[in-house]
């Protein structure tokens, strides 16, 4: 009987599981998607795929294109993230971001923990007519982005098992670290001054400046960032818009409630 229970939960969770892999492709794909791709992408049997599919959008977390037949995040999604934008109380913090974009003249984005990556959540473009867009759902990596730096350099636990694997430190361009000794003197500096830096890190030609909003016990899970194309914001620049970037994130950080963390 006790197997059969176990068996069970087993296969529960699996279900699960498989269900939000739907829902993160969906998302992170960013475009409409058919069953035999979602199949082919997560390695499902079609009747496993359609089978979850079909219970997404019974439930309002997916809808069909009647036209093509290809699925998209539905209702039940936009609901669940409008539910959680308001927990972690994203409506006060776009002011906080606002300022500071009109402060430094540049685009700012606010980032969250995910995996080995910093996703955008929140963003103000640069009124300016040369900008670099990042919208939300942009995944970078920690490794190789202001907002990614300032998390490693804030977070003991994630720097400690980020360094243990030198399969994290992809060189995407010449001045991406890809040592661990390059990334941990990097990270170093960062503690010691409060802001992060990437220097054409993740994209040539764009140089940021980050940021962590840290929680009570110290801790960050979330960064922001000043971006900006290189010819603006020579790294003389860098000592200017740190301190900037830093209110703004202590600020935000006392906007959420007790407890929150992003």
């Amino acid at each position: 009987m006790e197997g059969s229970e176990g068996t069970g939960r087993a296969v529960g969770t699996q279900a699960i599981s498989r269900a939000f892999a739907v829902l993160h492709l969906v998302r992170d794909h960013g475009a409409e998607l058919g069953v035999g791709q979602i199949a082919k992408e997560l390695q499902l049997n079609l009747s496993t795929a359609h089978r979850i599919v079909r219970a997404l959008v019974g439930e309002g977390y997916l809808a069909q294109n009647e036209t093509n037949e290809r699925y998209y995040l539905g209702t039940g999604a936009l609901l669940l993230g409008q539910a959680a934008s308001r927990n972690f109380r994203l409506d006060v913090v776009h002011p906080v971001l606002a300022r500071l974009a009109e402060r430094t003249g540049e685009s700012v984005n606010l980032g969250v923990l995910n995996g080995t990556y910093a996703v955008v959540v929140e963003r103000i473009e640069s009124p300016q007519p040369l900008r670099f867009t990042q919208p939300p759902g942009t995944r970078a990596p920690l490794h190789a982005s202001a907002m990614g730096k300032a998390l490693l350099a804030f977070n003991e636990h994630l720097e400690a098992s980020y360094l243990a694997s030198a399969d994290h430190l992809v060189g995407i361009h010449p001045n991406t670290h890809t040592t661990e000794g390059g990334l941990r003197d990097d990270l170093a500096a960062t503690r010691a001054r409060g802001w992060s830096t990437d220097d054409e890190e993740s994209y040539l030609a764009v140089r940021c400046v980050g940021a962590p909003i840290q929680d009570g016990p110290g801790h960050s899970r979330a960064a922001i960032a000043v971006q900006a194309p290189a010819l603006r914001m020579p790294p003389e620049r860098f000592a200017e818009v740190g301190p900037e970037v830093v209110r703004a994130a202590k600020e935000i950080a006392a906007l959420l409630p007790p407890g929150h963390a992003f």
